[in-house]
């Protein structure tokens, strides 16, 4: 039977920033559906499929669920994509790179034979967020400690001549929520019954202070005359985990 191939390239630049490139040719189907086994740095083995490489991460589907693992680049040792396995470099730091260096070639390590384990994972969500809307319910609900991944992406008007990106416009709005930071810029607020807003910006990696749902808004003190919307990603991270008390 023939089987699907995958080259993977790793090239490390001067700056310390890692890119890497998936190309696929599946000439058969059952092939494909073959699951893919992720050897961490830490001796530990997760099986699923590799669906995406994305600002140093792998995004893996996991065997026999709908759930997706997050992974670092540097805690990943190797892949094996059904036949072909790869073994990944972990990043260096920028000072200690050479001036120029090629790309990483691919090495053949022999399959070890470890159980797979339960991993820390995220669920990926994505949320529409008008310019025009107050708040946007995400029905994403947060329990307190959980970590959280946004990044938002588009354009909006927050008036008839100023359009703005998720980042926001400096200037005066004595009405918007957040009143020393940018007009137009997303911001977040966990629970109904809360006023600690959280600015979000273009990016933000946060932790849940507070126990309740989700919800997001443009930072600004009139938004029924704006249009657009803001595309936001938002990687939600497994509860945190209660000690028993002995």
């Amino acid at each position: 039977m023939r089987r699907a191939s995958l080259a993977l390239g790793i090239a490390i630049g001067v700056a310390g920033l890692l890119s890497v490139t998936f190309g696929a040719a599946i000439q058969d189907r059952s092939a494909a559906q073959e699951p893919h086994t992720v050897r961490l740095r830490n001796g530990s083995v997760l099986r699923g499929r590799v669906i995406r490489f994305e600002n140093g991460e792998f995004t893996v589907i996991l065997a026999g669920t709908q759930s997706r693992a997050i992974l670092h680049v540097a805690d990943v040792e190797s892949i094996d994509f059904g036949g072909t396995e790869a073994h990944v470099e972990s990043p260096r730091a920028p000072e200690a790179m050479p001036s120029a260096r090629p790309a990483q070639e691919l090495t053949a390590v022999t399959p070890a034979s470890e159980p797979a384990v339960t991993l820390p994972r995220y669920t990926e969500h994505t949320v529409k967020v008008p310019a025009n809307q107050e708040w946007t319910d995400t029905g994403i609900d947060l329990i307190k400690g959980q970590k959280l991944r946004l990044a938002v992406s588009g354009r909006v008007r927050i008036s008839a001549t100023q359009e703005v990106g998720p980042e926001g416009i400096e200037q005066e709005d004595p009405d918007k929520l957040m009143p020393h930071h940018p007009s137009g810029g997303v911001i977040a607020v966990i629970g109904d019954d809360n006023d600690e807003f959280l600015f979000i910006g273009p990016a933000a990696e946060i932790v849940a202070h507070r126990s309740g749902r989700l919800f997001l808004m443009v930072n600004d003190g009139s938004p029924k005359d704006n249009s657009g919307e803001f595309l936001v990603r938002i990687q939600v991270g497994e509860p945190p985990r209660v000690s028993a008390k002995g």
